[in-house]
């Protein structure tokens, strides 16, 4: 019996969502830590960026999407939406998407990079078996 696809939520509008800081910038898009205007939730939106397709939506973005939907562990990011920002002159009359992710107070990559951080044994260990549950799950799915 095939898999059942999940049902995904998707907000017509990211102005759901208001912009605290920008937290990331890169080739894959900007990153913003946000908070939900109702639920007061913090969130981290990643902007998609479309200004050099001409093909339509970025097919990276769309492995993504496609990969983060049915993944579901508490060792791997969840997605909780995919918003759409209205298109404007600014944006060259393009919607931007935005992937909405739980918000993570730091990144691996961050608190091994900065030489104040030091992890003691126990630390990582627990890192370590973060990291290979998730890469279990995922090699299992």
């Amino acid at each position: 019996m095939p898999k059942e696809e999940p049902v995904y939520p998707f907000c017509p509008d990211e102005t759901k969502y208001e912009k605290l800081a920008k937290i990331g910038q890169g080739t894959f898009g900007e990153v913003f830590k946000a908070r939900d205007k109702k639920g007061k939730i913090v969130v981290a939106m990643k902007k998609v960026l479309m200004e050099n397709e001409k093909e339509g939506f970025p097919i990276t973005a769309l492995r993504e999407i496609k990969i983060l939907q049915v993944l579901k562990n508490d060792n791997i990011v969840n997605l909780l939406e995919i918003c759409r920002a209205k298109a404007t002159q600014y944006n060259r009359y393009k919607s931007t998407v935005y992937l909405v992710f739980e918000f993570c107070e730091h990144d691996l990559a961050g608190l091994l990079s900065n030489p104040q951080v030091r992890f003691n044994l126990a630390e990582i260990k627990k890192v370590m078996q973060q990291l290979l549950n998730g890469l279990y799950y995922i090699h299992r799915y």
